[in-house]
């Protein structure tokens, strides 16, 4: 496959995740609160946000660079990444979520960082399971598997990755069962893939 064809079928990948992410909140009613005592535990750390908005390259940009260094290990992500936003789409037509993300910003250093996201992101819903958490935590793994791709690239993909998932509740974008949710459902949804395959 030629490098302008990959790039071609991640933007389709990536413009279909889109309609179906927000296309399924015109069918959601009656949102179920997802966040517990133990979140507010988690400390606010608005400098989370500079890894956060990583995670549309991260997914954008990690399959190219598999395809090139590990062929073999492609079709199963791309497998992976299809179910993964199938099954989490599903869910959250089933079972809509959301939480109330924080109102008051001033009293966190550089709240504005975080008012500005929140304004810019989506309206708080489609929480559980996190497909920042499951997407990423695919990225994790498979960095670890393709042991043909260079090391430094492993290493970047692989912090980059496990950072989103922890700045996820940092940013408070996610609470704790969000995101154990969204990483058990991306490594289910890569062993499933990898049976298939």
């Amino acid at each position: 496959m030629t490098l302008h064809n990959l790039i071609l079928r991640q933007v389709l990948f990536l413009t279909l995740q889109v309609i179906l992410y927000f296309g399924c909140e015109i069918f959601q009613k009656n949102f179920h609160d997802v966040k517990r005592p133990w979140d507010d535990k988690i400390p606010i750390v608005a400098e989370a946000l500079l890894v956060y908005v990583l995670w549309f390259p991260l997914i954008a940009l990690f399959p190219i660079s598999l395809y090139q260094a590990a062929p073999a290990l492609y079709p199963p992500y791309m497998v992976a990444w299809a179910l993964d936003v199938l099954v989490s789409v599903a869910i959250y037509l089933i079972y809509p979520t959301s939480f109330t993300r924080p109102q008051n910003f001033q009293d966190i250093r550089n709240g504005w960082m975080l008012k500005a996201i929140y304004r810019l992101s989506y309206r708080g819903i489609n929480c559980m399971p996190s497909l920042h958490c499951s997407l990423s935590f695919m990225v994790l793994l498979m960095a670890l598997l393709a042991s043909p791709m260079a090391l430094a690239l492993r290493w970047t993909y692989g912090l980059v990755a496990g950072g989103i998932i922890i700045s996820t509740l940092l940013t408070k974008q996610h609470v704790l069962l969000d995101a154990m949710t969204g990483i058990l459902l991306g490594g289910a949804c890569l062993l499933v893939a990898f049976f298939l395959l």
